[in-house]
């Protein structure tokens, strides 16, 4: 492979590539631990052209690429599979921050660029990114668009899918594509970036984008409140959801196993009551707080309010402790074996019986099965994943993981969900996707990628 690669390397600087294994292997291990590859050479472009320099060679000689942002896919995507000749192109030195438009309330930033970094850079001004995540110390811009991320805003600003206005991206033949719009309205026939949105690096590889951003809240309100049912969180949902709409900026769910799990990570962290639910609900540029408190007993009515606990924060670093709980579950959930993670979303009126009628089954089928149940209620997602509290080899694991995979994804189509809410597919969920994708969508699936990716070089084994 480094000779083929020879001719190629001597265009680039040395700080671009690097072929030393003790260095590589760190990048082929993905966030979970669950799959690790190998590569020959790792390249780490520190510009547009570099990237097109190394995508056109690699089309050339039909070597198969692995983009790489942050590395926090969830699934597989961001690593290579162990020896199949796979290059990885890692974009963590294509980082600037092109322009701020705080007319347009628009950013444009390299697909490298970490996101707590340009959430730092829009503070000055006031504004905020449309996304936010537990990994936003560490993922890429490139990677949340290439994945369509989720987060804990999706409420608020809806998917990263609808705040990207341009994209600029290479082709799997070396072919720039550059969209980089700052309109908001482009009525001009298909929307090729849409494509590119959501498809794990199957497509190219995106290399800048502009997003819309907001003003940033002048302040937060951050409130926990508890039920012992998971109807009575939905009737809460309801309450809220109709007396303060858009105010709202966050609604997540937790359930009483994945709450007390951050004990193991932060035993100070912990909340002054119990319940078997916990929803952490973010209100922003809510006029009146001194009188909150009030008004939330009156807006959920005394009948209602006795059924529930609520505690709200009394200041911005109360309101940091509340979100730690959430955010801090992923981190406490990674120090546990056995654990078969699903990210699932369903309609709001069915996530009640799906939790019940998954959870009796899974119990049924193990005792010792415990459910980390968490997620972003206010866009239908849950984080619904498995722990399995008890010695199991390899053999054991698989039947086991194969058995519960099958009760939470027929319950899925059951109730009319999808089997990835935000994650996507990588290589955990191939399998499965073509199992809940009919034969057609597969197929149009494959066309599309032909179109884009003759050789079929960019991320193989992902998705498709």
């Amino acid at each position: 492979m480094n000779k083929i690669l020879k001719p190629l390397l001597k265009t680039l600087n040395k700080n671009e590539f690097c072929t030393e294994q003790g260095i590589i292997k760190n990048y082929c291990i993905d966030w979970r631990g669950k799959f690790k590859g190998t590569a020959e050479i790792l390249f780490f472009p520190k510009n547009v052209k570099s990237v097109v320099k190394i995508m056109k060679f690699c089309f050339k000689n039909s070597i198969s690429i692995v983009p790489q942002g942050g590395n926090t896919s969830l699934v597989g995507g961001s690593v290579p599979r162990v020896n199949k000749g796979e290059v990885i192109i890692n974009l963590s030195k294509l980082n600037k921050i092109r322009e701020i438009d705080p007319i347009s309330n628009t950013v444009t930033l390299e697909g490298g660029c970490i996101l707590q970094d340009a959430s730092d850079k829009l503070e000055p001004f006031g504004l905020e990114m449309p996304i936010s995540i537990g990994s936003k110390g560490s993922c890429q811009i490139g990677g949340n668009i290439a994945t369509n991320a989720g987060g804990l805003n999706v409420i608020k600003y809806g998917s990263i899918r609808s705040n990207i206005l341009g994209i600029e991206a290479v082709l799997p033949n070396g072919e720039l594509h550059n969209d980089l719009k700052t309109i908001k309205k482009n009525n001009t026939g298909f929307d090729l970036k849409q494509l590119l949105i959501g498809s794990e690096g199957t497509l190219g590889i995106i290399t800048a984008a502009t997003l819309k951003i907001y003003k940033k809240p002048s302040e937060r309100i951050v409130l926990i409140l508890s039920t012992d049912k998971i109807n009575e969180t939905l009737e809460a949902y309801k309450t809220i959801t109709k007396n303060f709409g858009e105010l709202i900026s966050a609604f997540e769910l937790m359930n009483k196993f994945s709450v007390n799990l951050i004990k193991k990570l932060d035993n100070k962290l912990k909340l002054p009551f119990s319940g078997n639910y916990y929803c952490l609900i973010e209100l922003t540029n809510f006029l009146d707080i001194k009188n909150f408190n009030n008004f939330i007993i009156d807006k959920f009515g005394e009948v209602s309010f006795k059924k529930m606990k609520i505690i709200i924060a009394k200041s911005e670093s109360e309101n940091k402790i509340f979100w730690r709980i959430r955010e801090e579950i992923p981190l406490a959930e990674k120090l546990l074996k056995n654990v078969i993670q699903h990210d699932v979303s369903l309609p709001l009126n069915l996530i009640d019986k799906f939790i019940e009628k998954s959870s009796s089954s899974l119990k049924k089928l193990d005792p010792k099965i415990f459910i980390i149940n968490f997620g972003h209620l206010g866009d239908n997602n849950l984080h619904f994943n498995v722990f399995v509290d008890k010695i199991l080899d390899n053999k054991e694991y698989k039947k086991i993981q194969k058995n519960i995979n099958k009760i939470v994804f027929s319950n899925v189509i059951k109730y009319n969900g999808s089997i990835s809410a935000e994650h996507g597919i990588g290589q955990l969920r191939r399998k499965e996707l073509k199992k809940f994708k009919s034969d057609d969508e597969i197929k149009k699936m494959v066309q599309i990628k032909k179109i884009f990716d003759p050789k079929g070089i960019m991320n193989p084994g992902k998705i498709i």
